[in-house]
């Protein structure tokens, strides 16, 4: 990760990276924005994908396992929110609603580059 401090600009979409390991490796917390996707839009990615049966059909019972998955989905990315906003970090919610120009400029604006 030495790389990351190097790089200037970072966009984080990760649910396996929290906070605590970004956050002392910039040099100026504007220099990141973590994008958190609205359950909505997780279900979406997943179903576009072709992949949202893909871990629930290897189980017993394909309904209860998407579910239990969706919501242990939902419960990190609220943990993540909380963890963004307690570090003072930039963040853009991705629901879906915007197309990706307009989510583009959305980022952009967030590292001031929207003018």
């Amino acid at each position: 990760m030495s790389a990351i401090d190097q790089i200037g600009i970072k966009v984080i979409e990760s649910a396996d990276l929290p906070t605590g390991n970004v956050k002392p490796l910039l040099h100026d917390p504007s220099h990141c924005v973590w994008l958190i996707p609205t359950p909505e839009f997780r279900l979406a990615a997943f179903e576009s994908r072709g992949t949202m049966w893909s871990i629930p059909n290897k189980t017993s019972n394909p309904i209860r396992a998407l579910s239990n998955l969706l919501e242990r989905d939902r419960l990190f990315t609220e943990r993540l929110q909380v963890m963004v906003e307690t570090a003072g970090l930039p963040a853009v919610k991705v629901d879906g609603r915007l197309t990706e120009d307009a989510l583009e400029r959305c980022i952009a604006g967030k590292f001031g580059l929207d003018g």
